[in-house]
């Protein structure tokens, strides 16, 4: 084996990065681009090298070009520069901070470790509402996340569901750099919006208190607190204190009722939030702390309930199973330009050595599956055709058609996991009717009607797909004007969706080329259709 360059360093990526597309740049600042983790409307964030670190698994870094809208005007980069120093200066465990900042750049960026884990809303999403120790440790990681912002002076202004990441050591908030107008959270984001930010007040620590509240809530029952609808209702049963608690633990649902109280002057500061969840811990494991009490290996304190380091480890030994999937490592040159196409891994087994293409799919900043209005993924779709055979895209009367409006139901699904998966044609005789609300899966499915018998298919793990509803993440609608989806995913996503999600509507693209021994077509595009 030939010695590596000196300029060639080993990095672990996660197993399913998405590419660079054409225009992305191949360095921010001092790192290395590598691929794309997601993309929303607050900028892109790339997977990146840190070269100065001499661990393969530290060098990988996430670097975020900011484009958000509330950066348009250049007035404001002073206050982005005071904020990025903050940031930089808060205590991390709850909170993915920046590494580095540049606020003068165009675009300006900030690196931030690399986490990988899953973001809340699409754990609830996918199992419903937490169990009472994984809810409290989520309460209590989130309060102490907010109060270390606040004690540097920033409030988040736009925390919910999809801005919570769950790994190994408990929940840390993300997207602190910019605070969201209230204008841009009115929309999707309304249901985490307090009455005076809807309004169009400023992002403040007691409007942080009552983000605080929804996202306990939505955690702990599995649904909205202030119910469906659209924003100018959840707005106002917001400012009517109209919550709905039930199914939520007992214990927490008198502060988490305060922080939804609709006058900010009401809500409990975050040092009572973070008490009253504790208290509720201890009660809820009264029998466990006397018997840690009588223990000669009893708590460091000696006291009969645990020290708050103590506590913390406890909390955080709830969300030990949300394991990330395991990076695999990749050569990087350290000059020149990137090329835009993933590289070949080579992957080494216990006892054997194969070498193996790296499917392209989703790359992952904080959560691998599922992403906030503000965090998208993106991927190139895979097809070629025969060298020196032209394909005609438009199939004969006998042929079947490369594009089909179908219903892919996850109860349907024999093999979930590994396909092929099954599909039913469909199609509808009037157009969908808009401005009516957002229906639910269910409704929305049954206007259409089946056209064709079930089929199966295989799905490209690198096929393109865009969501519109149900497979990206909950509470949000991402259409164009003819109500296709915009949210990018893969299809890796895609497939994972299929093990758990409800029942969608999609237009499905097959690759041109035909199966091989007549199996399943192959599926390169998926497209959901949906209405608003």
């Amino acid at each position: 084996m030939s010695p590596r360059s000196p300029r060639e360093i080993s990095v672990l990526v996660p197993p399913d990065l998405a590419p660079l597309y054409p225009d992305d740049p191949s360095r921010i600042g001092p790192y290395l681009v590598l691929g794309r983790l997601g993309q929303g409307a607050t900028g892109t964030v790339y997977a990146a090298v840190d070269a100065a670190f001499s661990s393969p698994g530290d060098r990988l870094v996430a670097v975020k070009v900011l484009t958000s809208p509330e950066l348009d005007s250049p007035d404001v980069y002073p206050a982005l520069e005071q904020r990025l120093r903050a940031l930089s200066n808060t205590d991390p465990r709850r909170v993915v901070v920046p590494l580095d900042f540049d606020s003068d750049a165009n675009p300006p960026w900030l690196s931030m470790p690399y986490l990988a884990g899953e973001r809340l809303s699409h754990y609830v999403t996918k199992r419903g509402g937490l169990g009472t120790g994984k809810l409290i440790a989520l309460a209590t990681g989130l309060a102490e996340g907010l109060s270390a912002l606040h004690t540097r002076g920033v409030a988040h202004g736009s925390l919910r569901p999809s801005e919570v990441l769950l790994e190994s050591h408990g929940p840390h908030i993300m997207e602190c750099a910019v605070a969201a107008s209230a204008e841009r959270m009115r929309g999707a984001g309304a249901t985490w919006l307090s009455p005076e930010r809807f309004r169009g007040g400023g992002a403040t620590p007691a409007a942080d208190v009552f983000a605080w509240g929804a996202v306990v809530s939505f955690a702990g029952t599995g649904r909205l607190p202030f119910g469906p609808g659209e924003p100018e209702e959840i707005a106002e049963r917001a400012a009517h204190g109209s919550f709905d608690l039930d199914g939520l633990a007992r214990g927490l649902r008198p502060v988490v009722g305060r922080a939804l109280d609709p006058d900010p002057d009401r809500r409990p500061s975050l040092r009572e939030v973070i008490g009253a969840v504790i208290a509720v811990w201890q009660s809820e494991n009264a029998d466990h702390l006397r018997g840690s009490a009588a223990s000669p290996a009893g708590n460091a304190t000696g006291a009969g309930s645990p020290g708050r380091d103590d506590l913390a480890l406890i909390l955080e030994r709830e969300w030990h199973a949300v394991e990330p999937p395991a990076r695999v490592p990749q050569v990087v040159r350290l000059e020149g330009r990137m090329s835009n196409r993933r590289t070949t891994r080579a992957l080494f087994l216990v006892g054997s050595a194969a070498l193996a293409l790296v499917l392209v799919g989703a790359g992952i900043w904080g959560i691998s599956r599922m992403f906030d209005p503000d965090d998208t993924l993106a991927s190139d779709a895979a097809g070629e055709s025969v060298e020196g055979e032209p394909v005609d895209a438009s199939p004969s009367a006998d042929e079947d058609p490369l594009t089909l409006v179908v219903r892919f139901d996850p109860a349907e699904q024999e093999s979930p996991e590994s396909g092929p998966w099954v599909y039913t044609p469909v199609d509808r005789d009037d157009e969908p009717v808009r401005g009516q609300g957002v229906p639910s899966h269910s409704a929305w499915a049954e206007q259409w009607d089946e056209a064709g018998e079930p089929a199966e298919a295989v799905i490209s793990p690198d096929a393109e797909v865009l969501c519109a509803k149900f497979c990206a993440a909950p509470n949000h609608v991402f259409l164009d004007e003819e109500g296709r989806g915009t949210w990018e995913l893969t299809g890796g996503d895609f497939i994972d969706y299929l093990s758990w999600g409800p029942v969608m509507i999609v237009e499905v693209t097959f690759a041109e080329e035909p199966a091989e021994d007549g199996g399943p077509r192959e599926i390169v595009k998926v497209t959901e259709l949906f209405t608003e």
